[in-house]
């Protein structure tokens, strides 16, 4: 076992930071992590127009002490989106073809201007289309949601190790309690996001977050 490998977590005992070495400004990380990460209530504009929401926001040092790569939206949302609309397009222009041609079927024989011109007739090939392109974007979407899924696959693994760790407000760096083969020592955010990702199995989106 490397020396940053996760391993059975212990009651947490209060590490002094390494570089300081006091504890008074040292706070588990996954502490800090959570206090970063708060929910705040966004109302509109204009007072009485529409409804109030909710969103996340996330500070930086939040962001830098995350297990895993917090997205800003879920993978293939876009590709969902355009799959939805795609798939409403298609069955209202299947429908709306379809009452097109029954009303051409029951205009009188007289009224040619309308059957001629065939004002109201949709092309079959618009629903057609529109369906195909769905499905296209929403096989798209699921792909994505499961590759995405497989490259966080080892999250657990990488929050066993990122839950010993702690964190000195006062230097800006995080540490890991000693163990065998491995000394306590004083952490950059880049190395400790580095090796705990690395542990998870994606330590190449280190860098992309």
């Amino acid at each position: 076992m490397g020396p940053y490998q996760a391993a059975p977590v212990p009651p947490p005992t209060l590490q002094p930071c390494p570089r300081c070495r006091l504890t008074d400004q040292v706070r588990s990380v996954p502490a800090v992590y959570h206090t970063g990460r708060t929910r705040v209530i966004v109302r509109p504009s204009q007072q009485g127009a529409g409804s109030h929401r909710t969103r996340e926001v996330v500070s930086d040092l939040a962001r830098a002490l995350a297990p895993a790569p917090i997205r800003e939206q879920p993978p293939g949302r876009v590709a969902t989106g355009l799959g939805v609309t795609a798939l409403a397009i298609a069955f209202f222009t299947f429908f709306a073809g379809a009452f097109a041609r029954q009303f051409n079927d029951d205009t009188p024989a007289f009224a040619t201007p309308v059957r001629d011109h065939q004002a109201f007739e949709i092309p079959v090939a618009i629903p057609v289309t529109a369906v195909i392109a769905a499905v296209a974007l929403l096989v798209t979407a699921a792909a994505l949601r499961a590759a995405a899924d497989r490259e966080l696959s080892g999250r657990a693994r990488a929050e066993q190790l990122w839950a010993q760790a702690w964190y000195c407000a006062r230097c800006g760096t995080v540490h890991f309690p000693p163990a065998p083969g491995r000394a306590p020592t004083a952490l950059s955010l880049p190395e400790f996001r580095r090796i705990v990702w690395t542990t998870g199995g994606y330590g190449h989106l280190a860098d992309r977050y």
